[in-house]
């Protein structure tokens, strides 16, 4: 897909119908860091990354491509509207990493982790699937646990996989910031 193809193209269709391989999905991927990473890690898996800027996601596939990467796809897309596109239980595990914490209380409503995008999480979630979040932001990672109270259990982070840092995880590490993660399975 090239030119920030939206979601609902028919190319991502064919793509998640090609392979019954496990796939994950990175909500928010921006450059493709961590999507492309892990793509190349784990060719036993696929990765679709979701991102709301077009320039992005065309970058994101160049390298995709570059790479050789038939396992991996960035499509654009933004919030609830990007997941309820997707079919009910398609992915093994959904990545959530810093996204946008809009701190000011006048702009909590553009925060993505609310009520309405949690439950489409968890519909595109197979049954036993791992929920990933992690953020910088200590009062919004707080709100996502307050969110995920009910229905959500914590399971351990490290799945025994080799793992890609986001190039956000690695900005803060670098200051010395220890980024709030929680990883999650619906219960």
């Amino acid at each position: 897909m090239s030119g920030g193809e939206s979601l609902i193209d028919a190319g991502l269709a064919a793509w998640l119908e090609a392979s019954d391989a496990p796939l994950e999905i990175d909500f928010g991927c921006h450059r493709g860091a961590f999507l492309v990473g892990m793509a190349a890690l784990h060719l036993d898996r696929r990765f679709l990354g979701i991102e709301k800027q077009v320039d992005r996601v065309d970058k994101c596939n160049a390298r995709i491509g570059r790479e050789g990467l038939a396992n991996a796809l960035a499509v654009a897309g933004t919030g609830v509207e990007a997941l309820a596109v997707l079919p009910a239980g398609c992915a093994t595990v959904f990545h959530l990493s810093f996204p946008d914490p809009w701190p000011k209380r006048k702009h909590a409503g553009r925060r993505v982790f609310q009520a309405a995008f949690l439950r489409q999480v968890r519909r595109v979630l197979v049954p036993g699937g791992v929920l990933k979040l992690m953020t910088d932001d200590r009062p919004y990672f707080e709100e996502m646990c307050q969110l995920t109270a009910g229905g959500w259990r914590e399971v351990p982070w490290d799945d025994g996989r080799e793992r890609v840092e986001t190039a956000f995880e690695i900005t803060f590490r670098k200051r010395g910031v220890a980024p709030c993660r929680r990883a999650l399975c619906a219960v």
